[in-house]
């Protein structure tokens, strides 16, 4: 185990040493050192977190180096001292190498070497403060070129000081102060100079006496001097202020001294006080008092002779207004006294100072009662106290300055509430402790209506604990001090204490009289000894269910609970309930644990009354009272209306105990009766009300119950020979039920009448008796027997009962029996839903079936149907639901089915129908009845509609039927198609001839058809074979019949033949206008006889057509020239078609027509125009529509139309898209139409159309495409479901690209958006397009092939700045371009849409650069430093930065001055100037102070390019201060404050070092910050105070505290390690051994310096450039040459390659083997 430990503690040593090896750095990478003649200047470079090292430098001619070591030993350095040395001729430059000598690894730090040229004082301020704390002025020195040197350590300058002004020749205002003489810690090197007597480049200046003078400090020849002015540390209070007229305001001085600040009077002082303009405000007793004459603004100065040490403002306004201010708060507690505080106002919100002479006076109304105590002269404080709780309002009036009563209004109000003082209650609470855990509420008292918070006074008490909503949780024995306050006000609170104590004594206390079947209650009080004083209390609070109630004698008590709703008696804690059933005396003990106490309770019973509750009968009726209790005696309250006496008979059965007495009506009125049990203690009684009523107001009559499902309302129904009850219901004027043990006397009688109908009681009514209370006739209900016969069937009408004052009717109705048409029925079994099994009659209408076990049956529209399990036997009971008694029972017999037969005919006519019915036999082989429609199949051409077979069209058919699951065998059916003649009308010249056709029928094997005419003598010749021939005018009909072989008419049809004669000859054209190449018919017809019955004629008629103008149109009168349309030309016609737009004139002749001979001519003209067609295209497309073209859009999309001529536009859709008259098409959902472009020629009257197909779609996909404007240009799109593309022209297209893209609008721009790829090398790259429009998104991924020219190309706005790799290249006047460091800046410096191409002569190379115009320039929201406000200026669809560089390129344009085309300014004295930040990439605005921040102020900022402008508000700040720059944990506390504007602190980044912890609270402009070790380690720490707002990084050094004596890394290893120091000791000579062998083994070389390259006589050819002395860690490459086998550019500490080639400040691990 030992030996375990050991090695997990050397793993973690050696752990440590690998990672801070891992981590290690050089302090300064580079550094510039002066040289002197005979001075050394030391300086000294430390490994930071870092082993041991061996150090080495590349010339030891410039300088010398000697290792720094930390161990006594001598062998493990970190640091070593560089000096310069004096054989050095500058300028030069030396290369350190240090190496860890256990890993190898190389760190490099590079040592310039130059001579000071010039000279400058640095220092935080230049002015002095008298008598103050000096201030450290520095001196810092530069070379010829302006590089600062890095340490003028150990180098002395001479200072010399003469005073300026009226004070030259006097003695030194300022005197210079040694470092040592001060607390203050001197830099390095300083002490020693001063040691000498010399001044070093860093010294402390203290001002002495007021003025000026000038400091000069030269080193050698070389000086530089500045102007230093001392002041007094005074100001004037109140700096600003604001006074009403007649007012008078005191001044005060406040001088700083010794760091402490001191309040003192004017008069007190040397100073004096001037008002330079006494028409404002005149200095009353010319030393410190103004007083405020007009309104205004004047300065008041404070002077030590002539000379201004300090000035105030002071502003004479008139009052406005008066801001009222309780304190501490509006909420008070009365009795307590408050502070009123009354502050002036201006009209714009100025507080104004209240002198002596302002006088306010207040006044306080409200519920509370408020006395004001006291108050200063002016009244601005007043001290009141309020007598009571309630609401007030103070109300405060400026009433008078300096004596004079103000007329006009000033003043001001606040309310405020004075509440109860908040106290606990009890302020000591008592719980008796139990085994569980208690949660107990606390209550407190005053406060108002305000929310409180509980909490506990002392902490860690795990016996109570209280949460904040006032539950105090308790788990044992203890105490614990609680405390309230109010939420919203924690300053009034409340202070109280909660015992849990165990109870030591019982106590129980009750009345001792108790009822039966009352509650009683027992109160319980529990006591103990006060802890303290030991005098006895009682508990507040027990758990009431740990009492235990016990029996000693007498009645049990009963359902013993808690009572937590009665208020416990005065000292109880607990109320139990108790109940007996049962008189007697009651012993009880109630005991909790081993204590308890006996309680003796006497119960008895009290007067109980059983029936009635109330009573209410006529005059003269009498009614049974029954009633339990002791010696019962009746009384009467008016004994003249109702009497109450006792009655004889027996008691009731279920009540043996019941007393009876009577109740009698005597006369009209209303009486109290009560039974009384007199005993000597209390008298108690029973009572009940009772009316008598002289008569009866109301009459009701109740139809017997009937059926729950029986609607028919109140409605009494009579079956012959059954008597019916219906309910009688007596009342009294005011709805009280009369009732009577005898019952009352009611006249009956039938409307209409009717002799069927007889009532069984002809005198009193029935009384039906309550069977509760049998023997008692106690009377429930009354009530009539009724009775029908066979004649009163059908009988409906009213039963009206009478009494003297009062009738009543009810609806009655006499039924006929129920009945069946089946009462026993055989069905096939189908399924196990029977319908349809017999029709039930008579009764209500109104059934429900009782069925067997497992069957279901009801009746419906008087159709019986049920649910069966199985076949067999059924008995239905049928009964009638409003008429009692009235059923019948109907037996259902269900057999299974045996077979199906079909009979139906073996034909049909297609569209005709037949009759075809099923058959069923069952198992008994008799027909049965099928309850349901028989399932049909058909197969082929035929189908079961509504019972019919119908044929559907020509062919056959098989049909088949199932019923009960069995299947009939299939019949087979011939369909055939309808006859008909064609054609079925036609008109015929006399000696025509048409053959008449057939259509339909059935087929020739099945009939034979035959022509006739329908009469005899007809006017036509009629053929068998259908043959027609003309004879003479007239009409007659053609009958066609088809029969069989037995000469059957199967079926017939016919026609109807017309002859007319030959009239009105005509040439007709199917159209006048023509569209250019389409073709029309020109034809002859005649009077009712088209061109085909003129054919007709024999011999046919002889016709030659002509044109006149063969070049305007082409003829076609044959099959074989018909090349347009592949139709004969019938009859007499001709097709024409249109060869240009223009009239055609068409010449006929036609000979022959109905002659013999060619003896008759007829000749005519027609004329038809030719027009062309209307053209037509999409606005934004070269293209127009052709004949099959479809315009395709996406939902979402707008397009426009347009057309030559220009026509009108209709559409033709489904809701898809709308069109409105311009041609605007938009789509609105996916679907189908056309758009019809119409245009009417008005001087030809021509109407012509075009038709456009639509389709809208949703988009499915989208592929980019090459753009047809650029080649390099990228085009998305969209694409339907089938591929078809979508025009879509307002998508919004985006482009996940890896280089810059920008997106423009097509040439074509209905086709919507390109993309232009920036920077797109020729290898190409992957993309993705997304595109959105109608809030559908489709995406697509392709491989974009690149070009050299895609890969020089960028998309910019203006103002924004573009990298270019090397220099010399030309651009337009509208770029402006800036050298850097082999990179070129082009910056565009207008504002519009342009695109530029530069050019590098060499090497050859070109650049393209797509402005587009800027859209929005706004200032980034947010909190920014003065120095540097964003400026953000947006161009469509760009996303990147202004500044489109490399981090490397960033780099080599470092310090480059930028002029920006845009302008910034800020208000006066302050500028501001347009800026770039190379590093950050930004661009913005800058605000130079035109004097020194000592307060926030507020600002506009404003930046303004062209038209464009755009503002917003900065914050200035004076710089954040720390106010040690060192503390130490070994004196603690290590604290340190930040001091600075509020708002800056709010974004002070606190950085620690490793190991340390801070803790930080801010309170208005300090932050304090504590330092914390998380780990004890030696050495020093730091913490970075960085302030974004103010653009500060400031160090604070920690100096850690440890406990190892050795304050060094190798000590605290020590320490740890002490005990296991041999094991170390073995461990460290193996390893020792190991490295010496390693070592021998891989002997290295010496390190050689690399040689200065030869130089060539003619330039170097290569277009590279190589990064010399390259500081970036991204110079891994030249930009062109983005192969990767370029040389890459090696990084800080690499030694393997020259110093020309390398350079870098940070730290490369380097392995020595690859030297």
């Amino acid at each position: 185990m030992e030996l375990l430990q050991r090695t997990v503690i050397l793993s973690f040593v050696v752990y440590l040493c690998a990672n801070n090896c891992e981590s290690a750095k050089i302090n300064t990478p580079r550094l510039l050192l002066p040289w002197f003649e005979n001075l050394y200047v030391n300086f000294t470079f430390e490994i930071i977190e870092g082993g041991c090292y061996t150090w080495s430098l590349s010339r030891d001619d410039i300088i010398d180096i000697e290792p720094l070591y930390e161990d006594t030993w001598g062998h493990c350095s970190r640091a070593a001292r560089v000096s310069v040395s004096k054989r050095c001729a500058p300028p030069g430059s030396v290369m350190i190498l240090a190496e860890e000598v256990n890993t190898g690894e190389i760190l490099r730090g590079d040592v310039d070497i130059g001579t000071i040229s010039s000279l400058k004082v640095l220092s935080t301020t230049w002015k002095l403060f008298l008598e103050e704390a000096p201030e450290a002025f520095e001196v810092i020195a530069y070379d010829g070129q302006g590089n600062k040197f890095s340490t003028l350590e150990g180098v002395s300058f001479k200072w010399t000081i003469e005073n300026v002004g009226d004070h030259y020749g006097e003695d030194l205002l300022v005197n210079l102060v040694r470092w040592r003489d001060t607390d203050y810690e001197a830099p390095h090197g300083v002490a020693e100079l001063e040691a000498k007597g010399l001044r070093s480049h860093s010294v402390l200046l203290y001002g002495q006496a007021m003025g000026e003078c000038r400091v000069t400090v030269c080193l050698e020849d070389i000086c530089t001097d500045f102007n230093l002015r001392v002041v007094a540390s005074v100001v004037l209070t109140p700096a600003t202020a604001f006074v009403a007229p007649g007012d008078s305001l005191r001044y005060k001085v406040v001088r700083a001294r010794a760091g402490r600040l001191t309040i003192q009077d004017v008069a007190d002082t040397l100073y004096t006080m001037k008002v330079p303009d006494t028409g404002i405000a005149l200095l009353e007793d010319t030393i410190s008092l103004v007083k405020a004459i007009e309104l205004g603004t004047t300065p008041v100065h404070l002077m030590s002779g002539l000379t201004e040490v300090a000035s105030a403002s002071l502003t004479v306004v008139e009052p406005h207004t008066i801001r009222v201010t309780l304190r501490p708060a509006n909420l008070i507690i009365y009795g307590e006294e408050f502070t009123i505080h009354c502050v002036v106002f201006d009209k714009d919100g100025h507080a104004l100072s209240a002198g002596q002479e302002m006088l306010i006076r207040l006044t306080v109304e409200g519920q509370a009662n408020v006395d004001l105590l006291m108050s200063t002269e002016n009244g601005t404080i007043t001290e009141a106290m309020a007598h009571n709780s309630g609401p007030f309002t103070v109300t405060a009036r400026l009433y008078s300055i300096a004596g004079r009563i103000l007329s006009k209004k000033v003043e001001g109000q606040t309310s405020g509430v004075a509440i109860e003082p908040l106290q606990i209650v009890p302020p000591e609470l008592f719980i008796a402790w139990t085994d569980n855990t208690q949660e107990i509420i606390l209550k407190h008292r005053g406060g108002g209506d305000e929310a409180v918070t509980w909490y506990e006074s002392e902490i860690g008490n795990s016996v109570l604990s209280l949460s904040p909503t006032g539950v105090v949780a308790i788990h044992g024995v203890g105490s614990l001090d609680v405390s309230v306050h109010l939420t919203k006000y924690p300053y009034i609170r409340a202070a109280g204490k909660v015992w849990s104590v165990p109870p030591e004594y019982v106590q129980v206390s009750s009345s001792g009289h108790a009822r039966v079947g009352r509650a009683h209650h027992l109160h319980v009080a529990l006591t103990a000894a006060h802890p303290t004083t030991g005098e006895l209390y009682n508990f507040h609070t027990c758990n009431c269910g740990s009492f235990v109630v016990s029996l000693l004698e007498g009645p049990e008590p009963h359902n013993v609970t808690s009572a937590p709703w009665i208020q416990p008696a005065e000292g109880a804690c607990c109320v139990l309930e108790c109940w007996w059933s049962a008189r007697g005396v009651s012993s009880l003990r109630i005991s909790r644990g081993r204590t308890g106490d006996t309680a003796r309770v006497a119960v008895r019973a009290a007067p109980a009354l059983r029936w009635p509750e109330h009573a209410a009968a006529l005059v003269g009726a009498t009614l049974p009272v029954l009633a339990e209790g002791e010696s019962l005696s009746p009384q009467s309250s008016e004994p003249r209306i109702g009497e109450l006496s006792e009655r004889e008979g027996p008691a009731p059965h279920k009540y043996p105990d019941v007393q009876l007495f009577t109740f009698k009506c005597k006369r009209k009125g209303d009486a109290r009766l009560s039974l009384v049990s007199q005993t000597e203690e209390e008298r108690e009684s029973a009572e009940f009300s009772a009316s008598c009523a002289p008569h009866v107001s109301r009459l009701r009559l109740e139809p017997p119950d009937t059926h729950a499902e029986c609607s028919a309302g109140a409605k009494v129904w009579l079956r012959p020979g059954q008597e019916v009850i219906v309910k009688v219901s007596l009342f009294d004027a005011v709805g009280r039920e009369l009732l009577d043990e005898r019952g009352p006397q009611v006249a009956w009688e039938v409307s209409p009448g009717h002799v069927g109908i007889e009532f069984r009681a002809t005198d009193r009514l029935f009384v039906e008796m309550d069977q509760e209370y049998t023997p008692v006739p106690v009377p429930q209900k009354y009530y009539q027997l009724v009775i029908a016969d066979e004649q009163a069937i059908g009988w409906s009408g009213v039963l009206k009962a009478s009494i003297p004052d009062a009738t009543a009717s009810i609806q009655a109705k006499v039924v006929a029996p129920l009945r069946s048409e089946h009462m026993k029925v055989i069905l096939a079994w189908e399924s196990e839903t029977v319908p349809n099994i017999t029709t039930v009659s008579g009764g209500s209408g109104r059934y429900v079936v009782e069925a067997p076990k497992g069957v279901s049956a009801s009746v419906e529209g008087g159709v019986l149907s049920a649910n069966v399990p199985t076949p067999g036997t059924y008995d239905l009971t049928v009964s009638d639901m409003c008429v009692r008694g009235e059923s019948l029972i109907v037996e259902v017999n269900i057999e299974e089915v045996l077979s199906v037969e079909v009979l139906t005919a073996r034909a049909v006519c297609a569209g005709g129908c037949v009759p075809i019915q099923a058959l069923v036999k069952g198992v008994s082989h008799r027909y049965l009845t099928s309850s349901r429609a028989p399932e049909w199949r058909t197969s082929g051409e035929v189908v079961v509609k509504d019972g019919n077979l119908c044929g559907l069209k020509e062919g056959t058919g098989r049909v088949r039927a199932s019923l009960g699951g069995v299947w009939s065998s299939e019949v087979e059916v011939c369909v055939f198609p309808a006859l008909r003649v064609v054609p079925a009308r036609a008109r015929l010249p006399p000696g025509a001839r048409l053959q008449l056709r057939h259509a339909g029928g059935p087929p020739p094997r099945l009939a034979a058809l035959h022509y006739r005419a329908a009469t005899t003598g007809a006017n036509v010749e009629v053929s068998p074979s259908g043959y027609v021939r003309g004879l003479s005018l007239g009409t007659s009909r053609i009958i066609l019949a088809a029969t069989d072989i037995a000469n059957v008419e199967l079926a017939t049809a016919e026609a109807e033949i017309e002859v007319v004669p030959i009239s009105g000859l005509r040439v007709t054209s199917a159209t006048q206008t023509l569209l250019v190449g389409s073709p029309t018919s020109v034809r002859v017809e005649a009077a009712g006889l088209g061109s085909t019955a003129l054919w007709a004629l024999q011999p046919p008629p002889r016709l030659s057509w002509t044109l006149r103008d063969p070049t305007a149109a082409r003829l076609y009168t044959s099959h074989a020239d018909d090349f347009l349309e592949r139709s004969v030309a019938e009859g007499l016609s001709v097709r024409v078609v249109p060869l240009k737009p223009g009239v055609i004139t068409l010449d006929v002749r036609v000979r022959n027509m109905g002659q013999v001979a060619e003896t008759r001519t007829w000749d005519s003209t027609i004329e038809i125009l030719g027009i062309s067609d209307i053209r037509t295209s999409v606005d934004g497309l070269s293209k127009e529509f052709s004949s099959g073209d479809r315009l395709a859009l996406a939902v979402g999309t707008t397009v426009r139309l347009k057309s030559i001529p220009r026509s009108t536009w209709t559409a033709y859709e489904d809701g898809a898209f709308e069109v409105k008259a311009n041609g605007e098409v938009r789509a609105l959902r996916p679907g189908f139409g056309v758009i019809v472009a119409r245009h009417k020629d008005e001087r030809n009257i021509i109407e012509r159309e075009s038709v456009i197909h639509v389709e809208v779609s949703v988009p499915h996909y989208c592929t980019a495409e090459p753009a047809s404007s650029e080649d390099s240009a990228i085009r998305v799109v969209f694409r339907n479901s089938i591929g078809r593309e979508l025009l879509a022209p307002d998508a919004n297209v985006s482009v996940a690209a890896p280089k810059p893209t920008h997106t423009r609008r097509a040439a074509d721009s209905a086709l919507g958006t390109e993309i232009i790829i920036s920077g797109l090398e020729s290898t190409g790259a992957l993309v993705s397009f997304a595109g959105t429009v109608g809030g559908t998104t489709v995406t697509d991924e392709v491989f974009v092939p690149g070009t050299d020219s895609q890969a020089n190309r960028v998309v910019a706005v203006g103002s924004w700045a573009v990298c270019l790799e090397g220099v010399g290249w030309k651009a337009p006047p509208d770029v402006t371009l800036f050298a850097g460091n082999g990179v070129s800046l082009a910056v565009l410096a207008t504002d519009v849409s342009a695109k530029y191409t530069l050019r590098l002569d060499r090497p050859a190379a070109m650049f393209t650069i797509h402005q587009v115009p800027v859209e929005k320039i706004e200032f980034l929201p947010g909190e920014w430093p003065s120095s540097l406000v964003p400026l953000s200026i947006e161009g469509a669809s760009l996303t990147s930065g202004p500044l489109l560089c490399t981090d490397e390129q960033k780099y080599a344009l470092e310090g480059v001055q930028v002029e920006l085309p845009f302008s910034c300014r800020t208000k006066p004295p302050h500028t501001a100037q347009p800026v770039l930040d190379i590093a950050s990439g930004q661009l913005g605005c800058s605000i130079i102070p035109a004097v020194k921040i000592t307060e926030a102020m507020e600002i506009e900022l404003c930046a303004e390019w062209g038209a464009l402008r755009t503002c917003t508000r900065v914050l200035l700040m004076s710089p954040v201060r720390v106010s040690q720059s060192k503390v130490s944990s070994l004196q603690p506390p290590t604290v340190f404050t930040v001091a600075g504007h509020p708002q800056a602190l709010k974004q002070v980044t606190l950085t620690p070092s490793p190991g340390l912890k801070l803790v930080t609270s801010v309170s208005d402009d300090i932050m304090t910050v504590q330092v914390k070790s998380e780990t004890e380690v030696c050495g020093m720490g730091w913490v970075t105070v960085q302030s974004r707002l103010t653009s500060q990084e400031l160090r604070v050094e920690v100096e850690r505290e440890c406990d190892v004596a050795c304050g060094t890394l190798l000590g605290a290893i020590f320490s740890i390690l002490r005990p296991y120091v041999p094991t170390l000791v073995t461990m460290a000579a193996l390893a020792a051994a190991f490295v010496y062998v390693q070592g021998r083994y891989y002997q290295k070389s010496q390190i050689r310096m690399p040689l200065a390259p030869v130089q060539p006589v003619q330039a170097p050819s290569s277009p590279e450039r190589t990064r010399t002395w390259s500081r970036s860690p991204y110079a891994t490459r030249g930009p062109l040459s983005p192969t990767p086998r370029s040389p890459h550019a090696p990084v800080y500490g690499d030694a393997s390659a020259l110093p020309d080639n390398s350079f870098s400040p940070n730290s490369t691990r380097m392995h020595s083997r690859f030297l």
